[in-house]
């Protein structure tokens, strides 16, 4: 944990204070801390309150309930309250997820940051203690006719709490989705209602609602939508002061075809070392000076959202689409990075500035995956391929860890209905661009770190000891022996699982597995590394049209590349700290969004296709049943409960479900032919069933033919019925 010691002038006295709070088992108010503390150290009672206060800024300490908590980990941490289903959930710290089961949600909401007691560090379960904040003021729902009155039905089923409502003049009927304040957070939520989104079936008030959920606003506020205006549409010759002018290169842009913020421009050359490749930034700096109401307006909303049919950008239109997208054939200012790289792809010499530059042609990835009408950009882009080739080969010998996408494609009509799904397929093109923006991504954070620029990282950190552990045990089963010390794991050792699945059937689920078994990537005012690209550098550089911590770069760039004024950089630092929290939690945030929205659409998709059959893998098992991924990325749940030819167990230590008579057996990668059942479209769960091949067995003749065979009579046959039926429905409560 990095200690700012911002408040007092003497660092020793302040960390002579810290050693006794972690010396202590004991839980103290305030003030016996201050009176405690005073008479230990011989201080006065004013400096201890002093360094308290400064350890709750830096969320070093906390205080909950009148008693003092030491944020370590051990066994007190603050983390997000993420629920996952009414029985279970998830507080995310910046170190952990930690278990929590029902009994200890102590009525936490979701999304709300809670002080957790951690009751084992190994198996990282625990109980929450007390909410410290609530993320939610507002919350969505739909009224619905029950008892003869209408009751308000929370749209997030995460939100599990009973609710009371006023309806303070908002004439509310069956069927509005309406917005509702939360005035008191205890057991029963009490809310208020505050206005009318419209009806609960109107087309788009599906994904409307999700976004609301989650914090994301549609609109921009009017003191942006007026400052915007006063951002210019174009750009003049005024502008190019102290700019290096590549308008003479043949730059060109690489996007998806319907792309419109374009933020990054590409341009290569042959050296005889090797390649001078460089990279153009948009400079949305330039527009978006540090600290105005756009930037502010940015680091609030973090990123632009991309959901199924529809973008919710960072910046306004102006901004996104417009004078800082960098179009073909008009002029457009830029942060570049000038990258030399070797023969073998290692990057000889870096420099990165301000630029003037002008695209001159717009290509799709699909125009390059297909290698045609590339016109005057043929023979560099084969240039760009070559090289990007070899920096692929170095990184993978560094031991970057390559993922198979699982990214799901959408075809949707002008009404926002889904007409198929499938996995998104990725390219050379693709493959390339994303080669170029990780160096130049490299080359920047280099830069910033050597010259100690108060900026973000995108930092990855190694994943824990236990869940290589776990996943050390599932690769096992699949028949794959991890290589190496699982106490200090490298990136290389997960490359080389992912190699050997490569070719087999169960390689998407355990890419899958490998993914989730790491560390999540994260924004650092720290430079701490990022291990799945193997790289000890790491910042995001590339996206400012999309990203804040990217705008928040360039900004960083442009003002410490001239002197700053006394106290600047401690500012900046404590900034930094606070935009590394809020751009991580943000992006948790919108991802959960955008992933909630295809949920939703998928099972929309789905629910017309009732009857149908497919073939799938199975992508996870647990007690309760096994989930199967269809090639187009749709996931369906089988419960244990339809498996009718034998009583199914979880087997934690295989890992798979077997069955009790005939030992049959079902596990993660197994192909499987299943039956669409039902879509449950108030959970959005897709329920598939087995198909089961049936045995075709040769008929002998029955030498007994004319005799009678003994069979139980009609009675005995249903009593045996019931016995088999209730000794399942026993055994299948136990285990759900």
């Amino acid at each position: 944990m990095r200690f700012l010691f911002s408040l007092m002038t003497d660092n020793k006295l302040e960390a002579n204070i810290l050693a006794q709070l972690e010396s202590s088992t004991e839980l103290k108010s305030p003030s016996t801390w201050i009176e405690s503390l005073s008479k230990v150290l011989s201080l006065s009672e004013s400096k201890v309150k002093i360094a308290l206060d400064s350890f709750a800024d830096q969320s070093i300490i906390t205080v909950v309930n009148d008693l003092v908590y030491l944020l370590n980990n051990k066994p007190y941490a603050i983390g997000s309250f993420r629920l996952v289903r009414e029985t279970f959930a998830f507080v995310e710290t910046i170190e952990d997820s930690i278990y929590v089961a029902q009994k200890d949600f102590n009525h936490a909401l979701d999304m709300d940051d809670v002080l957790i007691e951690i009751k084992s560090d190994e198996k990282k379960f625990g109980e929450v203690i007390a909410s410290v904040k609530h993320n939610r003021e507002f919350i969505l729902g739909t009224m619905t006719k029950k008892d003869g009155g209408l009751h308000f039905v929370p749209y997030d089923t995460k939100i599990k709490h009973e609710t009371q409502y006023v309806m303070n003049g908002v004439k509310a009927k069956e069927s509005d989705r309406v917005i509702a304040k939360i005035v008191d957070y205890s057991e029963i939520l009490e809310l208020e209602l505050i206005s009318i989104l419209g009806q609960a079936d109107e087309p788009g008030m599906d994904v409307l609602s999700i976004l609301y959920v989650y914090g994301i606003d549609l609109d921009f506020d009017e003191d942006v939508k007026e400052a915007v205006k006063s951002v210019p549409s174009s750009v003049s010759s005024d502008q190019f002061k102290d700019r290096v002018d590549h308008r003479d290169q043949y730059i060109i842009t690489i996007d998806g075809e319907d792309a419109k913020d374009l933020d990054d421009a590409i341009y290569m050359e042959s050296k005889s070392n090797g390649y001078r490749l460089y990279v153009h930034i948009a400079d949305v700096a330039h527009y978006v000076p540090k600290g105005s109401v756009i930037d502010k307006s940015a680091f609030k909303r973090a990123s632009s959202v991309y959901t199924v049919d529809r973008v919710v950008p960072m910046l306004p239109k102006e901004l996104s689409n417009g004078v800082c997208s960098l179009h073909p054939n008009v002029d457009r200012l830029a942060m570049t990075a000038m990258i030399d790289l070797d023969h073998n792809g290692a990057i000889i010499d870096s420099h990165i500035y301000e630029s003037i530059i002008q695209s001159k042609q717009r290509l799709s990835y699909k125009q390059v995956n297909s290698n045609s009408d590339m016109g005057e950009a043929k023979e560099m882009v084969d240039l760009m391929l070559e090289a990007a080739r070899l920096l692929n080969d170095k990184r993978e010998r560094i031991g970057s860890i390559g993922f198979d996408s699982d990214e799901s494609q959408f075809i949707i009509d002008h009404e926002g209905n889904i007409l198929d799904v499938f996995k998104r397929e990725s390219g050379e093109a693709e493959t390339m661009i994303e080669a170029f923006m990780v160096c130049a991504n490299e080359v920047v954070a280099q830069k910033v770190k050597r010259e100690s620029i108060p900026a973000l990282f995108r930092v990855h950190e190694a994943p824990a000891k236990e869940k290589m552990q776990d996943l050390s045990h599932t690769l096992r089963i699949l028949g794959y022996q991890l290589k190496g010390s699982l106490e200090d794991v490298k990136p290389k050792l997960l490359q080389q699982a992912l190699e050997f699945f490569k070719d087999k059937p169960a390689y998407p689920v355990v890419s899958k597995l490998v993914l989730r078994s790491m560390s999540k990537a994260r924004y650092s005012e720290e430079p701490l590394g990022h291990f799945g690209l193997a790289l000890d550098d790491y910042a995001h550089f590339t996206s400012p049209i999309r990203r804040y911590p990217d705008l928040m770069l360039h900004q960083r760039l442009k003002q410490y590349s001239k002197p700053v004024k006394p106290g600047v950089r401690e500012k900046d630092e404590e900034f930094a700290l606070e935009a590394a929290d809020h751009t991580s939690k943000k992006e948790r945030s919108i991802l959960d969004a955008e992933r909630q929205v295809e949920k939703v659409k998928k099972a929309q998709f789905m629910e017309a296709k009732i009857g149908e059959t497919y073939i799938g893998y199975v992508s996870g098992v647990m007690n309760f049943g096994m989930f199967v991924e269809l090639p187009n990325t749709i996931e369906g749940l089988v419960h244990v409960r339809t498996l009718r030819d034998d009583f199914y167990q979880f087997d934690m230590k295989t890992q798979k479900l077997i069955g009790e008579h005939s030992n049959k057996s079902y596990a993660i990668g197994q192909k499987v032919n299943v039956k669409l059942v039902s879509v449950d479209m108030v959970e959005y769960v897709i329920n598939f069933e087995l198909i089961r091949e049936r045995k075709r067995t040769s008929r002998k003749p029955n030498p007994n033919k004319n005799s009678k065979t003994e069979t139980p009579k009609k009675g005995e046959q249903q009593r045996r019925g019931r016995r088999v039926n209730e000794r399942r429905r026993k055994k299948s409560k136990s285990i759900s």
